[in-house]
């Protein structure tokens, strides 16, 4: 198996996310890994949809200050990773996400969680992971499981607290 040397993760407030960031942990500190903690600010509009930024990171700045990001990094520390950054981006986070900090960041693993749309939602703006795993430069692993690989029940319509 090839080692992998630097991971992103992407995350917001949902219950996917924090599996897929608890995964990624595991993986770093077991492959010395570089980590990088990346949050969007999905600033697409969706005519008659939205008011505003929505899809994943649908986050304001200010969420920012919630001590789930706080906590992120410090997860990341206190596992064992010792390279760990936290990146804040806006933008179209599909192509943030599968293509455009993957290149910069010179990725190897990009790690995300099972979509936490609603159907409705899925259909009109489409899923972040089925978007990253179609466009990805390089590997991709869509969490469903938790740490010790044990299948977590999630509810079906999850939204992210903001």
């Amino acid at each position: 198996m090839t080692m992998v040397k630097r991971i992103l993760v992407g995350i917001d407030t949902s219950p996917q996310s924090q599996l897929a960031l608890t995964k990624a942990i595991k993986i770093a500190v077991e492959q010395n890994a570089a980590l990088d903690i990346v949050t969007v600010i999905n600033t697409e509009k969706f005519i008659g949809v939205t008011q505003g930024p929505m899809g994943f990171g649908a986050t304001t700045p200010q969420a920012l200050n919630d001590p789930y990001f706080a906590k992120a990094r410090q997860q990341a520390m206190a596992a064992g990773v010792s390279d760990v950054r936290v990146h804040l981006h806006s933008g179209n986070s599909k192509l943030l996400l599968a293509t455009t900090l993957p290149d910069r960041y010179g990725t190897d693993l990009i790690v995300v969680g099972a979509t936490g749309l609603n159907n409705v939602a899925r259909v009109l703006i489409g899923s972040n992971a089925a978007y990253v795993i179609r466009n990805a430069t390089c590997d991709t692993l869509v969490v469903r499981t938790d740490a010790d690989q044990q299948p977590v029940k999630l509810p079906k319509h999850t939204t992210r607290r903001l």
